[in-house]
């Protein structure tokens, strides 16, 4: 439950069919490797959290401030219940790029590492550079995972060890 489940398909299901059928289990389950969630509203107080974090790194939390505790739920029902218009409705505001501000101040991301100490990355990450420049996907890998960054470009998909190109030799 503790990593996004985007994440956990590209670990353990990347070659099942879509949709992935999952089964959550609220009893039962290996506590000692699982974080137990203690309530529905659990879940959704962590969501909102992320949501604030995310719109103080791009926006220093005015939109998220101006909202209402009716937007924050629609938000959150939107979400929970599959209504992608529901949640839109709200989650726009939260993505429209501020012109008058030149743009978000940061990008928000969290890149989740499997071989690490350090369970994933996350640091500030301007969208322009210090010269104007916009800066694109591969300049933040290069600069927060240069691991990722081969000479014939970004390999979002790596996985680690990384395959052999040469099935003749094994490791």
């Amino acid at each position: 439950m503790h990593y996004p489940i985007g994440l956990l398909f590209d670990l353990l299901a990347s070659s099942s069919a879509l949709p992935w059928n999952i089964t959550v289990h609220f009893k039962s389950f290996p506590e000692k490797d699982l974080l137990h969630c203690p309530s529905k509203d659990a879940i959704e107080a962590h969501f909102m959290s992320c949501m604030k974090e995310a719109d103080a790194l791009k926006h220093k939390s005015q939109v998220i401030n101006e909202m209402q505790k009716k937007d924050h739920k629609q938000l959150w029902m939107g979400l929970q219940n599959d209504r992608f218009d529901q949640f839109w409705a709200i989650n726009r505001k939260l993505m429209e790029y501020p012109a008058e501000e030149n743009g978000f101040r940061y990008i928000p991301f969290r890149i989740y590492q499997t071989t690490t100490e350090r369970p994933f990355i996350q640091k500030l990450f301007r969208p322009v550079a210090a010269d104007g420049q916009l800066h694109t996907l591969g300049d933040l890998l290069k600069e927060v995972c240069p691991s990722a960054v081969d000479p014939e470009g970004i390999n979002l998909f790596m996985r680690y060890p990384p395959p052999n190109p040469d099935p003749s030799t094994s490791h």
